[in-house]
């Protein structure tokens, strides 16, 4: 794809982080002073976002307009941080950059001691409209680079000027292709599905709260959203309790080898690829059609 003079196309930059993909897998969960070591964990704000791509890990465009409060979210990261300690807390979406608390949210996440770095996961289209306040609470972006609608290069430069004045770490991540995870129909096989979850790198990378939930992976949760309680996905995860058990029960979890409910809705995190598109309406009215 040509680029046009307002455009920049999705090539990485020297020294710009190279992403491997499917990522390597490291299941070796140790537990330093009371607190399990972890990569990451997140907590995806809003479910609505501002594109509509095909293949949305998160299923954005199927779902309704919905924002986290500042509240639940600090609520269930006290009780988490008590026995995880992630090395990034990740706020996610949906386009997070919706969210009309942000700069709250980001406050109160970092007030729970949950990780030393808070990142936000954006495609960057509304970073421009982004107070200084943002840029003073974040500790870091990552920032989705699609074909299309592709970051204009003014847009680029105010983005890397700002990262600059207020040290914030940039990671630019080229997103060509999305991998085909949903499928059209749920599937029946238990042993594929115990193959999925065995081999799939999401459930270690995307570590999810939500609700009062923990879980290993981001799917069940939106999978619930989507089906509108009709089908209960709740029970793929494990309920955040503030009591002397937690600790035993979330290592428990994390090193379960029973596949989660969300598997047969899903083709897993290796899944084939396909280039980036974006939904036309009909498209997505189409889709939403096939659910509650």
């Amino acid at each position: 794809m040509s680029a046009t003079p307002n455009e920049i196309p999705n090539t990485p930059r020297a020294g710009e982080r190279q992403h491997v993909f499917p990522p390597p897998l490291d299941r070796d969960y140790r537990v330093e002073d009371g607190r399990i070591q972890t990569r990451s964990l997140e907590a995806h704000i809003v479910d609505h976002c501002n594109l509509t791509c095909s293949e949305c890990c998160s299923l954005s465009p199927l779902l309704p307009e919905w924002h986290a409060s500042p509240e639940s979210i600090e609520a269930d990261l006290r009780k988490a941080a008590k026995v995880l300690r992630p090395r990034m807390f990740k706020l996610v979406g949906g386009e997070p950059l919706l969210h009309p608390a942000l700069v709250e949210m980001i406050e109160r996440v970092r007030a729970t001691g949950i990780a030393p770095v808070i990142s936000v996961t954006t495609n960057g289209l509304k970073l421009g409209e982004m107070p200084d306040a943002f840029w003073q609470a974040v500790d870091a972006l990552t920032i989705s680079r699609y074909p299309k609608p592709a970051l204009s290069a003014e847009l680029v430069a105010h983005v890397e000027r700002q990262a600059a004045r207020f040290d914030v770490r940039l990671n630019w991540k080229v997103q060509d292709v999305f991998t085909t995870m949903n499928r059209a129909q749920p599937g029946t096989d238990r042993a594929e599905a115990q193959r999925l979850y065995h081999d799939c790198w999401i459930r270690e990378r995307c570590h999810m709260i939500r609700d009062g939930m923990f879980y290993t992976c981001t799917r069940p949760a939106h999978f619930h959203t989507l089906y509108k309680g009709d089908k209960d996905f709740q029970a793929d995860g494990l309920p955040l309790r503030d009591d002397a058990g937690m600790l035993d029960a979330m290592l428990a979890y994390l090193q379960r080898e029973t596949p989660l409910e969300a598997c047969l809705h899903c083709q897993g995190g290796s899944a084939p690829v396909a280039p980036h598109r974006i939904l036309k309406r009909i498209e997505v009215d189409t889709l939403k059609a096939r659910y509650p």
